[in-house]
C-alpha cells in the first residue's frame, strides 16, 4: 500500500515540475520578444517577475532582432 502511495506522489511531483518547466519556456519566449521589441532588461525582468540574471542568460543564448 505505501509503494502505490509513494509512486503516486512521485507521478505527481514529476507532473508539477513540468508544469514548471513549461511556464519558464513560455517566460524565456516571452522575454526574447520583448527584448526585440526594444525593452530594457531591467523592465523585462520586473514585468516577468525573474531575476535580471536569468533574462541575461535567457537573451545571450538567442540572436535578437532588432
Amino acid at each position: 500500500m505505501m509503494g502505490l502511495f509513494d509512486q503516486e506522489k512521485a507521478v505527481e511531483q514529476f507532473g508539477n515540475e513540468k508544469k514548471e518547466e513549461g511556464k519558464l519556456e513560455s517566460k524565456k519566449e516571452a522575454a526574447i520578444n520583448m527584448k526585440a521589441e526594444g525593452l530594457p532588461e531591467s523592465m523585462i525582468a520586473k514585468v516577468l517577475d525573474v531575476g535580471l540574471n536569468i533574462v541575461q542568460e535567457w537573451i545571450a543564448g538567442t540572436k535578437v532582432a532588432r
